[in-house]
């Protein structure tokens, strides 16, 4: 089959734990960044949770003002199948933007 190159996600992280990209097919993440748009140093946490399995976590970061983080960059992929999902949260609601970007089957 063939992959569609697409923009899977985007928008703010919540302060509690929250579902931010629910994969619908075989998915391909290409690029996943956030970045703080708040005065304030915010803590970011995301984990992976595979259909039937239980939650993984990928390394907390902190954020001062307007830095940005990539937990998938440039060259690396994380490979999703249907009804995985990725979840964030964020110390403050609405101040860290995200984009995940990749291909779809």
């Amino acid at each position: 089959m063939a992959f569609t190159g697409a923009s899977l996600a985007d928008g703010q992280i919540a302060a509690a734990w929250a579902t931010i990209y629910t994969s619908t097919a075989k998915t391909i993440v290409k690029s996943f960044h956030i970045f703080n748009t708040s005065a304030t140093p915010q803590t970011v946490e995301v984990r992976v949770t595979r259909s039937g399995s239980t939650a993984r976590a990928f390394p907390r970061v902190v954020l001062s003002q307007n830095e940005s983080a990539q937990y998938v960059s440039d060259g690396d992929t994380l490979v999703l199948s249907a009804s995985d999902i990725i979840e964030a949260q964020s110390t403050t609601l609405n101040v860290v933007d995200y984009t995940i970007t990749g291909a779809t089957e």
